[in-house]
């Protein structure tokens, strides 16, 4: 479910032009020159995703979705990109940026959504993420998106995902698996799911007609009743797949065989060694990673 945007215009802090993973504490000043035409560049925050409520150390995929007001065109190479407001923000990092992708050309008069995962600190407290458009080596602009975000270390709720012992296991029941990998970010894009797990090149490989490591899995509630499923095959080294599996046609097991996920679900996913059919390899998984559908 998308919340409407509360927007702001805060003033300008420093800008970074890194790629992601880079460190650099330098920043590079606003143009001042008198001919550069600030008001080319335009954004207004459509709607977003960001949660007001997360658990202590939760990771929680969202969507920022902006319209292009100005009369230029984003593209990575020209700077355009997502940044968290004075270069700070406690649920992401530790690049400050969200990039478009090489490929991706915003015009005039278009949208995007930005999809990230946030990740919330260990720590309780109230948090505020806050968001805005930057033009790198140029200048901050349009409206900002800001949330504030309660964080609370208390046991999950009772409605939330129950004791693994109490899901029905649609494929092979690994409840039992020691949780000997992690996943560290589940980020949806618009056509891709990546699961980032630290076993993609460990585990060992098996022939199914194309050798593969490991599971995806995806635990939700389907009328009352918890359920966990695969719905794909990773390869040796694979740690992405199609957004459209996370799917009923490719859980294949009823009741889920017709299920197709809704926007603002939560939904929890993890990964195991081979556990669809008979194959096995590494009889281990990763930890939960919640998910909030786009």
């Amino acid at each position: 479910m998308f919340l409407l945007i509360a927007c702001s215009n805060p003033a300008d802090p420093s800008i970074h032009n890194q790629p992601p993973g880079a460190q650099d504490s330098d920043s590079a000043p606003l143009d001042t020159e008198p001919d550069l035409l600030l008001s080319d560049d335009g954004a207004a925050m459509v709607v977003h995703t960001l949660p007001a409520d997360m658990s202590c150390g939760a990771e929680v995929a969202v969507e920022v979705v902006v319209h292009n007001t100005g009369t230029t065109t984003w593209t990575r190479d020209e700077g355009f990109k997502l940044g968290m407001v004075e270069d700070e923000d406690p649920f992401y990092g530790p690049d400050t940026r969200i990039w478009l992708d090489e490929e991706e050309i915003i015009p005039p008069g278009g949208a995007h959504a930005f999809r990230f995962t946030l990740s919330a600190p260990e720590h309780e407290a109230s948090y505020r993420t806050d968001w805005r458009m930057v033009h790198e080596g140029v200048h901050w602009f349009g409206e900002s998106v800001s949330q504030d975000v309660s964080v609370s270390c208390e046991d999950p709720d009772p409605e939330g995902l129950p004791p693994l012992d109490q899901v029905v296991w649609l494929h092979h029941d690994v409840s039992g698996w020691p949780e000997a990998s992690t996943l560290h970010t589940v980020t949806l894009s618009s056509d891709q799911i990546c699961l980032d797990y630290d076993a993609a090149d460990l585990w060992p490989v098996v022939d199914i007609g194309v050798d593969v490591v490991a599971n995806p899995w995806i635990l939700l509630e389907h009328e009352g009743t918890w359920y966990a499923a695969t719905w794909e095959w990773l390869r040796p080294g694979q740690t992405c797949k199609s957004l459209a599996a996370v799917d009923g046609s490719h859980i294949k097991q009823p009741p889920l065989q017709d299920w197709s996920p809704k926007s603002g679900e939560h939904y929890w996913f993890m990964v195991s060694g081979l556990a669809r059919s008979s194959e096995r390899n590494a009889e281990e998984r990763t930890n939960l990673v919640e998910v909030v559908w786009p």
